[in-house]
């Protein structure tokens, strides 16, 4: 239950940033996501094209390789996960304190799932050390 748990969180996560990472690097105004870059903070780059790297990236492409480790066991799956659960998090934190975007309907699910992905990465170094101890 924990591998298929942490695979569907993980596709879930991995299309919907591929999704909004493509939207807002082929229309880096962001109106293609209801966005202007009015939101942005007069520091931040005139658009949302570096930052829809990122999402495309970090929060596109990387739990999808994650979901390739967890569904052939890498040994080091969980940890993969467990990174990818704090940079969602850290990813919602970032827009919230320094980027001052208020979207509570994307960020509060988003901040969920980090955490959910962080605990089964838990529940999976929990299993693996129960393993060793009884080997």
């Amino acid at each position: 239950m924990n591998k298929l748990s942490t695979v569907a969180l993980l596709i879930l996560l991995g299309a919907a940033g591929t999704f909004n990472g493509v939207s807002l690097t082929s229309d880096p105004t962001g109106r293609s996501l209801g966005l202007n870059v009015g939101m942005l903070p007069s520091w931040h780059t005139w658009d949302y094209r570096i930052s829809g790297l990122f999402v495309l990236f970090f929060l596109g492409l990387g739990p999808l390789i994650c979901v390739a480790a967890v569904l052939v066991d890498a040994s080091e799956a969980a940890v993969y996960v467990a990174c990818e659960g704090l940079v969602t998090i850290g990813w919602m934190v970032w827009q919230i304190v320094v980027l001052d975007i208020d979207a509570p309907r994307a960020q509060v699910p988003l901040t969920l799932l980090g955490v959910a992905l962080i605990v089964l990465a838990l529940g999976q170094f929990r299993a693996r050390a129960r393993e060793r101890s009884r080997q």
